[in-house]
């Protein structure tokens, strides 16, 4: 009988004290947070400025991407469950003061990474910035102020086809929303530290405020050019592949690296069309060869570059600036 038995296996223990790591990330938050603390400090009253703290650590502990909390939710974990109601009031009282604004965390978020990235030069260092844009779906929404027509990606996700199944519908499904778009500083090496948020912006196609998507990307990349210049990396999705986005990097003198679309053709110097791949599949470091139509590049050198947008998305590029994005003192490239 004893096979038959079984052993209760011993409890697990996690290999740190719970309390210390606790202790340890609350002090690393507020380190964090501190250069905003005493501004903030000096705007609103200490209880504000306390509930303020309280509520970024809430957010950390129980937000994750499958999880959302609600204002009530949110009042709960702030003081205990019993006392939400009180909870949700000091997050109002906070929410709705007129004595601070967003532009205040932005300015923050800003300002730590101008200062992180004005330390790498020093050290021979550069830094990336990547760009990454989504929306921020509020199906079920209808009172929320300056909502607009969303597409969504969830929808999509749920209508593939299934076998066996109905065919779901045909074309685009759009649900109420608004749109963000953000950039992150990052490192090329673990030495320089965690990646930042530089900056990040919200926007909506609706209303009294209602803009455009490559108005707001265009006042990002803007203010980008003017603070950090040729200092950094810029690292774009195909979603900004276009005859205008491109021309105004190469306006502006950027480093860049662009995810191209495949489907988009570019003009090579001849003048001829062909689709991307093919272009870059005639061009090589030293210079290109009979087959491509243009003139040979002596080593080491770039031939000038232009941009021309038109109906057909055709953009004339010479194939040399594929491969010089990552070097500091060569001209931009695309990828």
């Amino acid at each position: 009988m004893d096979k038959y038995l079984t052993c209760l296996d011993a409890p697990q223990v996690p290999p740190y004290d719970p309390a210390t790591i606790a202790a340890e990330l609350t002090r690393q938050l507020a380190q964090f947070l501190f250069p905003l603390l005493v501004e903030l400090d000096h705007l609103l009253d200490k209880r504000l400025v306390r509930t303020f703290t309280q509520i970024i650590a809430v957010i950390l502990t129980f937000r994750d991407r499958a999880n959302e909390l609600l204002l009530s939710e949110l009042g709960g974990y702030l003081l205990s469950p019993d006392k939400a109601p009180a909870g949700t009031k000091r997050l109002s009282n906070l929410l709705h003061s007129v004595k601070w604004a967003a532009s205040l965390i932005s300015r923050f978020l800003w300002q730590r990474a101008s200062e992180q990235l004005d330390q790498w030069p020093q050290a021979g260092q550069d830094g990336l910035v990547l760009w990454d844009e989504s929306s921020w779906e509020k199906p079920e929404s209808r009172q929320l102020e300056e909502l607009g027509p969303t597409r969504s990606s969830k929808a999509a996700r749920l209508t593939h086809i299934k076998p066996g199944y109905y065919s779901p519908p045909g074309g685009p499904i759009f649900v109420p929303g608004m749109q963000w778009l953000a950039v992150l500083l990052i490192g090329r090496l673990v030495q320089q530290g965690p990646p930042l948020l530089a900056a990040q912006r919200w926007w909506t196609n609706r209303g009294p405020r209602a803009s455009f998507k490559r108005d707001e990307e265009g006042k990002l990349l803007v203010e980008l050019a003017a603070s950090w210049g040729r200092a950094v990396i810029h690292v774009f999705d195909q979603g900004f592949a276009s005859a205008f986005w491109l021309g105004l990097l190469l306006a502006y003198s950027l480093r860049f690296v662009l995810r191209w679309r495949k489907d988009y053709h570019l003009l090579d110097a001849a003048g001829n069309r062909r689709l991307t791949w093919k272009i870059a599949a005639s061009a090589n470091v030293a210079g290109h060869n009979a087959r491509s139509g243009m003139p040979d590049v002596p080593a080491g050198s770039s031939p000038p570059c232009s941009c021309f947008p038109s109906r057909t998305r055709t953009i004339r590029v010479s194939p040399c600036h594929w491969w010089s994005a990552a070097a500091r003192d060569a001209p931009p490239g695309i990828c």
